[in-house]
């Protein structure tokens, strides 16, 4: 590993060829997921198709659920590769490789050019950074905008170099044009806190605050005075009064609003490496009060940047399982500086390095355990709920069973170095069978490609469309039809009960609902389930000539 760290084209190249694997190796194989994928690959094929750069539209109309970042690079791909699942999820997956480049340079900056290179594998690899890295949502550009952010600081506040600052800011600055202005108020926080800590007032005299301030506005601040401009009190109660103050004071979704929500996020999210956090956190506190002031600073950042954004989300009464994700940072190079040090200390007899040494074994031996066990109830789970994947499943288990044994058999003969990276050829093997035998499988149930070319194949001119909201984006996008919004019973039951044939995408248990007493009373026509897959289905008014339905419902006398 030496020669590799020493020459650093050398590691940013094997981290290339990683990533390129883990992150584009059959990007578009699987179709966009429903609601949140289709969302934001549809509102970027309506601007496309109206050759509008600045308002998001959504079914014909503006929407304001995120800034214009996210839509500018997926419409920028459309341009270059046509529109498909590859060029609508082929951002997140270059700054997935790009936010693992940055995690590198990084840790090799605080820590050393081990510490570095462990932390960006450790990045790499973790089950979230994979899934949203070849995702088409907001929170891979996100997190990787704020950390070149960090990354450029530092490059700054070490290097003493003003022009680094100015760079910093502009990754901010692209960042508040990704997700708004929570990216910069959470950072502002954190280095406010480092910069408290540091008290090094000679090194702060150095920030150009002017410029950097500057440079911030010339980037973010011009497309939010253009659309508001072009849409005035609209975007501003949607973006700002909705999408940021009132998601956070209010609940969006039945789930989440538990305040440890976040913290099965991140031991299931950032596996398996969390399976280290519990002694990583304790052995970089430590280091964070004991060691020297210029040591315990770094440690007082990455101990604050994930606790300022830990503590926040978890506060906020609407979470999902993406919103910590930017703190990913912190907890890869707090287990990368864990294991640096111990792949340093693990020949050595003092206390304080057996400490170390004992830790990082238990907390080996319990990622080994951890594996078994969830391979052994990924199988029972599977068995029940979704019989159809379960072979893939239980060959996908396989796979990663065996590459950790043969990590287990590294690290008992103290190879720790082949240890740690046969974890990672573990999830290397484990993704071939779960792009061949499972996520082929899963697609059906998580996407509307299958349903809308069914819908394709069977309705006729003139005849309507109506959908359940998660519904919507994902027939759009397939289909080039604006369906009607079906979420209200009163509306499903008038669209329903239309005088022409209609379809609709809804969930199967709302068409036994429509006939169900307590609910509706009103008198409304037959329906008849066309087609069901998971809880979607295809209903219809009126079936048309040669097309076999499943399910016929009809109104009690």
């Amino acid at each position: 590993m030496d020669k590799i760290l020493k020459k650093p084209f050398l590691a940013i190249s094997l981290l290339a060829v990683l990533c390129a694997y883990l992150f584009f190796f059959k990007l578009g194989g699987m179709a966009l997921t429903d609601p949140d994928e289709t969302f934001y690959a549809q509102t970027a094929k309506e601007m496309l198709n109206k050759g509008d750069w600045t308002t998001p539209y959504l079914y014909g109309n503006p929407q304001f659920e995120k800034p214009i970042m996210i839509y500018w690079l997926v419409e920028a791909s459309y341009k270059i590769f046509g529109v498909n699942e590859t060029a609508a999820r082929l951002p997140s997956a270059v700054f997935g490789l790009l936010g693992v480049i940055a995690i590198y340079l990084l840790g090799k900056l605080l820590f050393g050019r081990r510490a570095g290179f462990l932390s960006a594998i450790i990045l790499a690899t973790n089950v979230e950074y994979v899934i949203i890295s070849r995702a088409c949502i907001t929170d891979m550009v996100l997190a990787t905008f704020m950390l070149l952010g960090v990354l450029f600081f530092f490059y700054g506040y070490l290097k003493e170099r003003g022009y680094f600052y100015i760079l910093a800011s502009t990754a901010f600055a692209l960042a508040v044009l990704t997700k708004g202005p929570i990216a910069i108020v959470l950072p502002a926080v954190v280095f406010v806190i480092f910069l408290l800590f540091t008290k090094d007032a000679g090194r702060l005299k150095k920030i150009p605050l002017g410029w950097c301030l500057l440079i911030f506005i010339l980037v973010a601040a011009p497309w939010y005075i253009l659309t508001y401009r072009l849409h005035g009190k609209e975007f501003i109660d949607a973006f700002f009064g909705f999408h940021n103050i009132t998601r956070f004071m209010q609940s969006e979704h039945k789930t989440g609003s538990q305040l440890y929500y976040n913290i099965p996020i991140v031991f299931g999210g950032f596996f398996p490496w969390s399976v280290f956090l519990p002694f990583g956190f304790w052995y970089i506190f430590k280091k964070s009060v004991t060691g020297n002031a210029a040591e315990r600073s770094k440690y007082i950042f990455i101990l604050a940047w994930f606790f300022v954004i830990f503590i926040f989300f978890s506060a906020s009464s609407t979470k999902l399982p993406t919103y910590i994700f930017p703190s990913f940072l912190s907890l890869a190079l707090i287990v990368g500086v864990l294991w640096d040090d111990f792949l340093s200390g693990s020949g050595r007899l003092s206390g304080a390095v057996r400490q170390l040494v004992s830790g990082v074994k238990i907390s080996y031996y319990f990622l080994i355990a951890a594996v078994i066990a969830g391979a052994i109830g990924a199988w029972l789970f599977v068995s029940f709920d979704m019989p159809e994947i379960l072979a893939g499943v239980v060959v996908s288990s396989l796979f990663l069973v065996f590459g950790f044994s043969i990590a287990m058999t590294a690290f008992i003969k103290k190879r720790y170095v082949a240890a740690f990276f046969f974890v990672v050829y573990s999830l290397v093997i484990f993704l071939l069978p779960v792009n061949s035998l499972i996520l082929p499988e899963v697609e059906q149930y998580e996407t509307s490609k299958k349903i809308a070319g069914i819908l394709s194949s069977m309705m006729k001119t003139g005849e309507g469309l109506g959908a359940q909201g998660n519904y919507l984006p994902g027939l759009a996008f397939y289909m080039d039809k604006t369906a009607i919004d079906l979420d209200k019973h009163q509306a499903m039951l008038n669209f329903l009960n239309s005088p022409g044939r209609v379809w609709a995408v809804i969930k199967e248990k709302n068409q036994r609902n429509l006939y169900d007493p307590v609910i509706n009373s009103e008198y409304i026509k037959p329906t008849y389930l066309i087609y069901s897959i998971g809880k979607r289905a295809i209903v219809t008014n009126s079936v048309p000539e040669g097309v076999p339905y499943l399910v016929e419902m009809k109104a009690a006398k």
